[in-house]
């Protein structure tokens, strides 16, 4: 999973885990609040009933009798008052939920029960609040805070998805800027990626200077090869001269005259690796201009009666199959040449006799498919990766060939920004696909 993924689903886990502990909370909240400001609003009719006693007298609100009592609902029950006389006093106010009788109906009530002093006389009044009311009230402030909660939620994963994406971004540069499209170290990007966050510039920072040594590296060992190789083909173009000039003498007996040969098969072996080499050097370099349209159908063709000999040498048959015919931009035809002709050579060198070799290409969405497909012996799961490692021959029975006709074949894939893929079953044969850009 992407960092930003987990980024998102641990901030929106945590925030439903808020919003569960919110919800089971709330109602609990909003209950006692609700609670708290029934009772405040009770002690404030309280008051104002003593005060309009005070002002008015306590004989407005009973009837001449000592022992009157005076009751009153409004229309709908929701609110309740008494007052009459008593002689037991209540230190402080008592909050409760009650229930009182008013015409054959029985209403719960939030009642607020107190006791005051009026002209030496000692009342007890009842003022109540309707807990239906009071329930209501708390059901809509709860509907409310729910809703509330559940656009927070919204908004707030929605600005951290927001926030995330703009906080990483940077990172997302890095790697598809500098880890992704890396395929030489010339062709690296060692532009900074702008960013404030230390970790980012940090890592920028380090890749960078990671890729400036390794391209000084690579700089290095292409020009090591490329000297070595120059220094090694005088020698072996002298030696080879000799050989053949002593050879041309005919004075030598039969064992000096085999062993000559023997000797001149190695140099020309020698002088292969050498030229490969060299040819890898160069094209690393980027020595080869890239100025020719080639078509691919054509360079089957040309391949294939090229190398014909072998094909009858080994009894294989050779099928180019090209359901559209592709001719590709800014190229070089002689290493693209170099490249089918390795492909092809090597399935003839690890086919099985009287087998077959199908050469295929086709248009599939944006790219362009060039297949080479045998019948040969397969390479093992094991050994694909390092088919395009140079002097690395994954099948060791067979002795011609230095391990460097796949490496040429990556090397001038690269040059061509060709992608280079690999499928194989021991026994049953391979298939090298080329994907080319269509464009």
């Amino acid at each position: 999973m992407k960092l930003r993924s987990k980024l998102s689903l641990y901030s929106t886990l945590s925030k439903l885990l808020v919003l569960i502990a919110f919800i089971v909370i709330v109602p609990i909240i909003i209950s006692f609040v609700s609670t708290q400001h029934t009772d405040s609003r009770l002690t404030n009719m309280k008051d104002k009933v003593i005060k309009l006693v005070d002002k008015v007298g306590i004989k407005e609100f009973l009837e001449e009798e000592e022992d009157s009592v005076f009751a009153s609902y409004n229309i709908l029950k929701e609110e309740y008052i008494s007052i009459e006389p008593t002689d037991k006093v209540i230190p402080s106010p008592v909050f409760e939920n009650t229930s009182r009788i008013w015409e054959d109906a029985t209403v719960d009530y939030r009642l607020l029960t107190v006791t005051f002093r009026h002209a030496g006389h000692l009342y007890l009044m009842e003022i109540g609040k309707s807990l239906a009311v009071v329930k209501d009230l708390n059901g809509v402030l709860q509907r409310v805070a729910f809703f509330v909660l559940i656009i927070s939620f919204a908004i707030t994963i929605l600005l951290n998805i927001g926030y995330s994406n703009y906080l990483l971004r940077p990172f997302h540069l890095i790697i598809e800027k500098k880890l992704k499209t890396v395929n030489h170290p010339e062709k690296f990007n060692f532009e900074t990626i702008p960013t404030t966050t230390a970790d980012f510039v940090y890592l920028d920072q380090t890749i960078n200077e990671m890729m400036h040594k390794i391209k000084n590296t690579f700089a290095r060992e292409k020009e090591f090869i490329s000297n070595v190789s120059h220094e090694l083909l005088t020698p072996i173009s002298v030696l080879q001269t000799r050989f053949e000039n002593m050879l041309s003498e005919g004075r030598l007996d039969e064992e000096s005259y085999m062993r000559i040969i023997d000797s001149l098969k190695t140099l020309n072996r020698l002088k292969k690796v050498t030229n490969t080499l060299l040819l890898i050097s160069r094209i690393e370099n980027a020595q080869y201009l890239k100025n020719d349209v080639v078509s691919l159908k054509d360079l089957a063709n040309e391949v294939i009666s090229e190398i014909e000999e072998r094909f009858t040498e080994k009894n294989i048959a050779a099928h180019i199959l090209f359901s559209d015919d592709f001719r590709m931009q800014a190229s070089n035809r002689d290493l693209l040449f170099t490249l089918l002709f390795n492909l092809v050579n090597n399935a003839i060198k690890y086919n099985k006799p009287e087998g077959e070799i199908f050469i295929r290409g086709y248009l599939k969405d944006e790219y362009f498919l060039l297949e080479v497909e045998d019948t040969g012996i397969g390479i093992p799961a094991e050994h694909l990766s390092n088919i395009f490692s140079r002097f690395k021959r994954v099948n060791t029975t067979l002795t011609e060939g230095f391990g460097l006709g796949l490496p040429i074949v990556k090397t001038i894939a690269d040059f061509h920004e060709i992608r280079v893929e690999v499928a194989s079953e021991p026994g049953k044969g391979s298939i090298f696909r080329l994907v080319i850009k269509n464009s």
